[in-house]
């Protein structure tokens, strides 16, 4: 009902019919008003005029997200939002063990004890993110767990270029979107597996945003190279990006066959001629040039010996070769 200043109308809404179309006293809207302006949300309010929002409106919620899904996957997806929780993988987790099914989702602006690959911490400082878990009970095989990270992948790329088309999303393989040489996303997937049919029990494909760069500035560790997709706030930005994020995996996990999205990874690679070091495997501390990605998402590099492989687990950290590229 209130408008945003920055979306050109701004009017002024009386308190009289906000109390009306909800059905409570204009005691209970100014309350209301008192508790979001506690909350951060700007709200301007002028005696006989009414209220209005003052400014760039853009918090998480579950109708808001929803108001953004597509009415196919309206009663599909289950969505829980909350301001802050430790980790949304692990509140995912506990949910898919309780029985909650495909497409439920786990949502926060923050995390306070997130993590990535190998159990490294994952920096959410304050609400300038979007972290969200999907719950998925796959039917695909194990060894094709890696495909689901990768269409996690492309599905961020599709979701950030639909709301800022300029940007040219890429992807550092194995599970990092990049912006302008810069990392903006990362992607945790983690499964458990039935040991009886040797298939997934469930997994939860977990993907933070960095959507605004924290107040202050990144931390030192991580300044030079993570970035945020936005410098600015953009109303219901958040809302519209996890939606986004939502419909595009759906649709790249529901498409048959599902490997369809490799050629869009192969084609979004960072990584591709540039030189890197890998760690991890048999060609730990080598440095290496990346040519490519492989049909089963494997990192194709040509070593210092002039002979090739492809590296399917570990990873790789780029190093600038002695010709400055």
């Amino acid at each position: 009902m209130l408008v945003a200043a920055s979306q050109g109308a701004s009017p002024f809404v009386s308190g009289a019919r906000v109390a009306e179309e909800l059905g409570v006293s204009r005691a209970a809207v100014w309350k209301a008003v008192q508790g979001l302006q506690e909350d951060g949300i700007c709200i301007a309010s002028e005696r006989a005029r009414g209220y209005r929002l003052a400014g760039v409106y853009d918090e998480l919620d579950a109708a808001g997200v929803r108001s953004f899904l597509p009415p196919s996957l309206a009663d599909r997806v289950h969505l829980d939002v909350k301001r802050s929780t430790g980790s949304t993988n692990t509140d995912a987790k506990a949910a898919a063990e309780n029985g909650a099914g495909p497409y439920s989702c786990v949502i926060a602006a923050e995390q306070v004890e997130g993590r990535g690959r190998r159990g490294r911490p994952f920096y959410s400082l304050g609400d300038t993110g979007v972290y969200l878990s999907i719950v998925l009970r796959p039917t695909v095989a194990v060894a094709q767990s890696g495909l689901i990270t990768g269409a996690a992948a492309v599905a961020v790329c599709r979701a950030i270029e639909s709301l800022r088309p300029d940007c040219g999303a890429q992807i550092k393989w194995v599970n990092d979107v990049y912006i302008d040489g810069r990392k903006v996303s990362g992607i945790l997937t983690e499964a458990s597996v039935d040991l009886e049919s040797g298939g997934f029990s469930y997994a939860v494909v977990g993907i933070g945003v960095n959507v605004y760069e924290p107040e202050g500035g990144f931390p030192e560790a991580i300044s030079r190279r993570a970035g945020a997709v936005l410098h600015e706030k953009r109303t219901d930005f958040r809302n519209r990006l996890a939606a986004g994020i939502i419909s595009a995996f759906i649709e790249l996990y529901e498409h048959d066959p599902f490997e369809a999205f490799v050629p869009e990874y192969q084609e979004r690679s960072f990584l591709t001629g540039r030189c890197v070091e890998i760690k991890g495997g048999a060609h730990d501390g080598e440095r290496a040039v990346v040519r490519g990605v492989s049909d089963d998402l494997g990192l194709m590099v040509s070593l210092p010996d002039d002979t090739f492989d492809t590296l399917r687990t570990g990873e790789v950290s780029i190093v600038v070769r002695e010709d400055g590229q």
